[in-house]
């Protein structure tokens, strides 16, 4: 069997077995990929590798069950160049490396299908170069990785963005740079081995401007590299960044879709979950037409957010509760851009300085299906790339507040009796209809 492109682009199988190449060692698997075998398949597992770049239109499968590429300490694995497609392997080499990434040596990458595929270490499809290409990835989980010392992190608002286990990074500086993703069931880490740094991250290549005022954490607002985001759902994301206690210009997302990214589609169909300060859970820099969690969102560092926007968001449904419990830990933060809508279920947070829902741009309507609901007292939270002292008000309503709908079918409550529920520095007037249980809000409470 061989691959063979339909005109649409898509892969299909030709029947002509025998050209398939089946490789069982390092030295076979090498002499392969030097005479540029079409289909390479591998059985079993191959270990003492260095590191391997698929030549263009190279697709390498695993044979059977099992199958294996080991690469050798201080290794990057698998190189990506272009038309490549991987499929039913295993990927392993040393944390300070990258188990399957991009040669990024070619001005257009073609089609390049990645399908079940598992990792140790990580996945990153990083590229300045290609200004267009088509990524399909479908069922890729990464077993463990560290991201923590990556390059080349994106940066806006006042901080810096750690990468992702799991990584799709189109960091041309060219606006004329456009890659198409299509990715399905992506996951990464677990709750005893957390990714370091970012779990899943889509980002394009827009930075700050350079005559930008660094002290009012500006937006990335300098085109660059492109993705358009067709879909991306994901199992279940366990990521810690490792950020120190008390930084203030570092950050990570667990899902994270970031600047020069417009997503069509984003379904978290796994809980994500974040472990460390400054991690937020669900994070938006870019453009979503649709957001859709099914599972809880879980941050237990000090200021991670359970969900934070700064992009704009036509459509946001999350099915499961948000819970926060680290210092300064808010439920949901529409900082920067628009929201039009959006849907939650639950919203609680623990730690003290945590606000429940804080507020500061134009939306549509958000509705709360039952509580939202702090425990905690004051305490510091970053805000925009600095440290302040925030009280864990439920709502917070902040200058720039401008909404057709807020609706709480439960209790808006800060169960803290220093802890007024409300926090309404701008007036409640500024939303259109407030209620709460049933009842309008139109009066500082």
């Amino acid at each position: 069997m061989k691959l063979g492109l339909k005109p649409q682009g898509e892969f299909v199988e030709i029947a002509m077995a025998d050209t398939a190449t089946h490789v069982k060692d390092a030295v076979s698997l090498q002499e392969a990929i030097r005479q540029k075998a079409t289909r390479i398949e591998v059985e079993g597992q191959i270990t003492d590798l260095s590191s391997l770049t698929l030549p263009t239109r190279t697709h390498l499968y695993g044979a059977s069950n099992g199958a294996e590429l080991c690469f050798k300490e201080g290794q990057p694995g698998l190189m990506l160049s272009a038309d490549n497609r991987i499929a039913d392997l295993r990927l392993l080499t040393d944390e300070t490396q990258v188990a399957l990434g991009l040669a990024d040596d070619q001005d257009d990458l073609g089609v390049l299908i990645i399908s079940n595929v598992k990792t140790v270490v990580r996945v990153h499809l990083e590229g300045s170069r290609a200004t267009r290409g088509t990524l399909k990835l479908d069922n890729i989980h990464v077993e463990r990785a560290d991201a923590r010392m990556a390059a080349h992190r994106p940066a806006g608002f006042g901080v810096e963005v750690l990468l992702g286990g799991l990584t799709v990074y189109n960091s041309s500086k060219s606006r004329a740079s456009r890659w198409t993703l299509t990715a399905r069931n992506l996951s990464g880490g677990s709750k005893e081995n957390p990714l370091g740094g970012s779990g899943v991250f889509v980002f394009g290549g827009w930075s700050v401007p350079i005559d930008a005022d660094p002290s009012q954490g500006p937006a990335p607002t300098q085109e660059g590299g492109n993705i358009d985001l067709e879909m991306l759902t994901t199992g279940e994301v366990h990521s810690d960044g490792g950020i120190p206690k008390g930084t203030s210009n570092l950050i990570t997302g667990g899902v994270f879709v970031g600047s020069g990214v417009h997503a069509r589609s984003v379904v978290n169909e796994g809980s994500v979950t974040t472990y460390g300060p400054n991690d937020m859970v669900l994070d938006n820099w870019g453009k979503v037409d649709a957001w859709r969690g099914h599972a809880t969102v879980v941050s237990y560092g000090d200021s991670g957010i359970g969900f934070v926007n700064f992009g704009d968001i036509d459509l946001l449904k999350l099915e499961g509760p948000i819970e926060t419990h680290g210092i300064g830990a808010r439920g949901f933060n529409l900082y920067d851009g628009s929201l039009k809508v959006a849907e939650f279920q639950a919203i609680t947070t623990y730690g003290d300085g945590a606000i429940g829902v804080q507020l500061s741009k134009p939306f549509g309507t958000i509705a709360v299906e039952r509580d939202i609901r702090t425990k905690g007292g004051e305490g510091e939270s970053l805000v925009r790339g600095k440290l302040v002292h925030l009280k864990a008000h439920a709502l917070s309503l902040k200058p720039g507040t401008k909404g057709d709908e807020f609706k709480v079918k439960g209790h808006v409550i800060a169960e803290n009796s220093d802890v007024p529920d409300y926090d309404f520095v701008a007036p409640p007037s500024v939303i259109d209809h407030l209620e709460v249980g049933g009842k309008a809000i139109s009066s500082p409470q």
